[in-house]
């Protein structure tokens, strides 16, 4: 079993984060990475008997993270999606010590409204995702590359657009709170949002707009 824990706390704005892009540092267990493209064709045949999206794409992996002066250095690589969601349906995996964790990056974020809300989101089921309510936020990708604090915090900015059609201009404040360990060895960013614009206008929005597919419904 995986202990969640906290890597790093405190109020880190754009400017505070110093970016690298690596060579990926995860070490490799040859008998349990061969598993990982038959798992993936079952996953991708599942998906096309239940009529859900999924796809494969080029995310962002966790190496190594440090703080210095005041200034949170992280050090990034790039994982395939098919690989990190695969490792967890392997048994042995879970045995591995920490070296061998997939670490792909998701942001996740607490959002306030003007009038003291706090939003989620219900999904839709037309992934393979088996939640139900998510906070706005999603696996950190790439395209676009991501070179500072800036990258980083557009990759929440988007999917909030996305999944609540929240834009830029409607944050009043936002930091990253805090980046953590899963107990599915995915490290999640966490941040704090506050908003100038009420429940009622997201709502609104919701309505007449269109968001990502597989959102179903604005949760309070």
């Amino acid at each position: 079993m995986i202990i969640p824990k906290v890597l790093v706390e405190g109020k880190f704005y754009p400017q505070d984060l110093e970016i690298s892009v690596s060579e990926s540092s995860r070490k490799i267990e040859p008998r349990i990475e061969s598993q990982l493209e038959e798992i993936w064709q079952k996953k991708v045949k599942l998906a096309k008997e239940k009529g859900k999206n999924i796809y494969n794409g080029i995310s962002y992996r966790l190496n190594d993270l440090k703080i210095e002066k005041g200034h949170l250095l992280l050090d990034l690589a790039t994982i395939e999606y098919k690989v990190r969601d695969g490792l967890i349906d392997i048994p042995e995996y879970f045995e591995l010590s920490e070296e061998y964790y997939r670490k792909g990056c998701h942001t996740g974020a607490s959002v306030k409204t003007s009038d003291g809300l706090y939003i989620m989101v219900e999904l839709s089921g037309k992934s393979m995702n088996e939640n139900k309510i998510e906070v706005l936020g999603g696996i950190l990708e790439t395209p676009p590359e991501i070179f500072d604090g800036n990258g980083i915090f557009s990759s929440l900015y988007r999917e909030m657009q996305e999944e609540a059609l929240i834009n830029q201009e409607d944050i009043l404040s936002s930091y990253l709170r805090a980046i953590f360990l899963d107990f599915k060895t995915n490290i999640g960013l966490y941040f704090e949002v506050i908003l100038n614009v009420t429940s009622e206008e997201i709502i609104k929005r919701h309505k007449n707009g269109s968001t990502d597919a597989d959102i179903k419904s604005i949760k309070f």
